[in-house]
């Protein structure tokens, strides 16, 4: 055993670079994954990541006003304590003219709380120098088209009326989503709750109660209820809100879990290549070793048990990059960016760790195997590569290139399998990074064209106090736009279900909305329409065929002539002409407007405009961006680039090494006849070289055909529908495919250099 471990510290010594890529490769593998899980999670049940961040309380309780809180601290159970804060109902109108909506104001402090503390998305927190600022929940703030700066009135029960301006917009684990969970929560000063409700019978007392166990809120709110008899008005719970919080879209983790295990499939093969070429660059050795004594069992064992060392050191590093990474992320990620994130649970990061280091052995068995079965002959008669001429070679001959050049192509495929299994480790990565930067061309082409997804409206204009004459006037006196379509929303009841899409009156058949069309046309005579995917997907039809849908209780039948991408309203909508729902006798309901600006002029400055032009009594709200959910996208593809890369560059730093050691007499028989240091350092270069263009050229083809397909394919998924995937760039792509190459010629260098420096004498030596 000793010795078994004194040969793996000595072997590590003497290629600690090669040693280094394998760990630095597992950690690149282990931090994708974990953090691709992480994202997946914070996705798929976001209340666990916002339950994290924000502190939050396991039990609310709703109580009567004056009610002495302090027994509850002293709870069994009882961990923390939030409150109590004083909280009264109220109705909130966002700008003038608008319809209202019923919130439960909280009074809250300019400092936040420890326990349930709203996590601020937009603008900032409650401050003293602004005593009329609110903050709203981000739900409810987009249900009711607020935005930071919103002027709003809040209305008390008793008839007082409040003016206050949206000072931000936080996310919290208190309450469940607006409109699931009803009334909207808004936070404000003590002041500002006193003025809207300035009689305290009138108010109630929240308190919020963090456990030592989660699972314990039923007894915990029976001591309550025993504690304060009397006093408990209502109660909640974390499951309560964490079944209307879940639920959101993984499309972002899911994209990073297959860039992930991808990473994790190029890692196999680039841990393998350089297993098996530790083998081959080793033989003397292990046969010197099965010479003294050790037996096949003793060498795979060794070959096996410093791999497995390798693969725990990269997955530790693995794993405090991806806590650092997820880290960075709760403090510092955009609004609205990442629904929320939390730190993996130990069975996930348990379970990723784990399943590396499995297919690290695994990987590793092979090449272990064949190094117990190395005869000890192999001491003093090394193995030789064959000699046969590869047709590259041949080809490199006929064409009259440079000895160097020829010698190079003819040591790329001496040794097929390893050649073969090179290229497959270079070509796996650089056809993720083709298909990554397709996925960037798209993410640019719809921020700057938000008209490729359906959003060729930057502003929508509600009337407020105006009718539609004077707010028609307004727009159609504004400079800045280059034209307005009306907008009526219905609800609707899909055919044969139980749940309503929304159904999008946009334009006239004779002036239609400027929809992205997929698949077929835009509308152009009454009861024509066009659908989303995911809307045609409900129900079962294809472009051409018909619908019927009750429209405000009117039936009404659509003939469905094209496909557009749409990425809002769950990605369910049916859009027609307005003029489509007074032929068929339904009500219209009121209409807002969807303005499409000129080029150049920001989507602020007009609203600003409008503003200031009506007097505030304009509702203007701008369009919301889901590309902007998936603004991280871009640094994560960036880390994901630089992990593909290191496989890449581990296969070529194998390949090199494993060049070197079976051409050095071919070297040092060219070195005799007259070939000088510099075409040493090219042949051996022009071999990995070699190696590289073929794996670019093939990724890059490969990855260039399935890109738009891969993005389609996820844009169905997420609802949008096909038609959304914009290709590689080609210039990027082949900037892609020179970097990699001029990689591989930088990597051969490091061997290249050797054989240059090392005398004839020193090559032809058998040991």
């Amino acid at each position: 055993m000793r010795a078994a471990l004194r040969w793996i510290r000595a072997d590590l010594r003497a290629r600690p670079g090669q040693a280094l890529a394998v760990a630095c490769v597992v950690a690149g593998v282990v931090s994708a994954l974990l953090l691709s899980a992480t994202l997946f999670e914070g996705a798929a049940n976001p209340w666990r990541a916002l339950f994290a961040q924000t502190n939050g309380a396991d039990v609310w309780l709703r109580l009567q006003p004056g009610t002495h809180t302090a027994p509850l601290a002293r709870l069994d159970g009882v961990e923390q304590m939030a409150g109590h804060y004083q909280a009264t109902a109220a109705t909130i109108a966002v700008g003038r003219g608008s319809q209202t909506a019923p919130v439960q104001l909280w009074a809250m402090r300019p400092v936040p709380p420890a326990v349930g503390r709203p996590l601020v998305r937009q603008g900032r927190w409650l401050t003293a120098a602004r005593p009329r600022g609110v903050v709203l929940e981000a739900s409810f703030a987009q249900a009711v088209h607020a935005s930071v700066g919103s002027a709003i009135a809040i209305d008390g029960l008793d008839g007082n009326s409040v003016s206050a301006t949206v000072a931000g917009i936080a996310s919290t684990s208190d309450q469940g989503l607006y409109p699931d969970q009803t009334p909207g929560l808004v936070w404000a000063m003590p002041g500002l709750v006193k003025a809207v409700e300035p009689v305290n019978q009138h108010t109630v007392e929240m308190v919020g109660l963090r456990l030592t166990n989660p699972a314990d809120t039923g007894f915990v709110v029976q001591q309550a209820v025993t504690q304060l008899p009397g006093a408990v008005i209502s109660v909640w719970t974390w499951s309560d809100v964490k079944r209307s919080v879940d639920g959101g879209n993984p499309l972002l983790g899911l994209l990073l879990a297959m860039f992930g295990l991808v990473a994790l499939g190029g890692a196999l093969l680039a841990i393998g290549n350089a297993a098996g070429g530790r083998v081959l660059v080793q033989v003397q050795d292990l046969a010197m070793l099965k010479t003294l004594g050790f037996t096949p069992r003793q060498v795979i064992g060794m070959v096996v048990a410093e791999h497995a060392a390798l693969a725990v050191l990269g997955e530790a590093m693995g794993i405090a990059v991806a806590r650092l990474v997820t880290a960075l992320l709760m403090q510092h990620a955009a609004a609205g960016a990442l629904a929320a994130v939390a730190p993996l649970e130990a069975g996930w990061v348990t379970a990723v760790a784990g399943g590396t280091g499995a297919a690290v052995l695994l990987a590793t068995v092979l090449p272990a195997w064949r190094a117990g079965r190395v005869w000890p002959v192999a001491a003093v008669r090394p193995s030789v590569p064959g000699k046969r001429l590869s047709r590259l070679a041949r080809a490199a001959l006929l064409t009259h290139l440079p000895p160097a050049m020829v010698l190079g192509a003819r040591a790329a495929f001496t040794r097929r399998l390893p050649a073969a299994l090179t290229i497959a480790g270079v070509a796996l990565p650089t056809v993720m990074i083709t298909i990554g930067i397709g996925f960037w061309a798209t993410l640019d082409n719809v921020q700057r064209d938000p008209a490729e997804i359906g959003l060729a409206a930057a502003l929508t204009v509600r009337p407020g106090e105006f009718g539609q004459s004077r707010t028609l006037s307004i727009i159609s006196a504004d400079r800045q736009v280059a034209a307005a379509y009306p907008l009526a929303t219905v609800s609707a009841l899909l055919p044969g279900e139980t749940s309503t899409i929304t159904t999008l009156g946009a334009g006239t058949s004779a002036r239609p909305y400027p929809f992205h069309v997929a698949q077929g046309r835009l509308y152009h005579a009454p009861g024509e329409a066009v659908a989303s995917q995911g809307l045609l997907d409900a129900v079962h039809l294809r472009v051409g065929e018909y619908l019927r849908m009750p429209i405000g209780g009117t039936p009404v039948i659509f003939h469905v002539v094209g496909r557009i991408i749409e990425p809002e309203y769950d990605g369910q909508v049916l859009a027609y002409g307005t003029d489509t729902l007074a032929q068929a006798g339904a009500v219209t309901p009121p209409l807002s407007y969807g303005l499409v600006l000129r080029p150049g002029v920001a989507a602020a400055a007009a609203a600003d405009y409008l503003l200031r032009v009506s007097g505030g009594r304009l509702d203007v709200t701008p369009a919301a961006d889901p590309a902007a959910d998936l603004g991280i996208v871009r640094p994560m593809l960036a880390a994901m680039f630089l992990v593909l890369a290191l496989i890449g560059l581990t296969s070529l730093l194998t390949a090199s090494a494993v060049g070197f050691r079976d051409h050095l007499r071919d070297v040092a028989a060219l070195r005799a006849m007259g070939l000088t240091p510099a075409q040493v350092t090219v042949s051996l270069v022009a071999r990995t070289a070699v190696l590289a263009l073929i794996a670019a050229a093939l990724g890059a083809a490969a990855g260039f055909g399935l890109s738009s397909r891969l993005i389609n394919l996820g844009g169905q998924v997420y609802g949008i529908g096909a038609g959304l995937g914009s290709p590689p760039s080609a210039e990027a792509t082949l900037v892609a495919a020179a970097v990699a190459v001029t990689a591989a010629a930088a990597v051969a260098l490091i061997p290249a250099r050797r054989a240059a420096s090392t005398s004839v004498a020193r090559m032809l030596d058998p040991q």
